[in-house]
């Protein structure tokens, strides 16, 4: 099973993108707190509408939840692999 839940507050602003075939992708990331001196940064991706909206309505500072996935990335940078992990979220929550 690949599901993880997180509580926390944009690090970043919401960067929507246009990809091939028409849909949309939307990046930020996502702080958690770890303890009251700690926290955790994950990258947060959505798609579609879920990516639209979050570009309109979200921004940095601002509380959310996500619902989704964890999935590795692997992409190459001044000739070297690397990879590179996100929560592909299914569902996020403004509160």
């Amino acid at each position: 099973m690949n599901s993880v839940h997180l509580i926390g507050r944009l690090a970043t602003d919401v960067e929507v993108k246009e990809v091939s075939g028409g849909s949309k992708v939307s990046n930020f990331i996502l702080a958690v707190d770890r303890n009251a001196e700690e926290a955790d940064f994950f990258r947060i991706k959505a798609w579609n509408s879920q990516a639209e909206a979050a570009g309109e309505h979200l921004g940095k500072g601002r509380r959310i939840a996500v619902e989704g996935s964890l999935r590795q990335d692997v992409y190459e940078k001044d000739g070297e692999e690397r990879k590179a992990v996100s929560v592909v979220a299914r569902r996020l929550e403004y509160l």
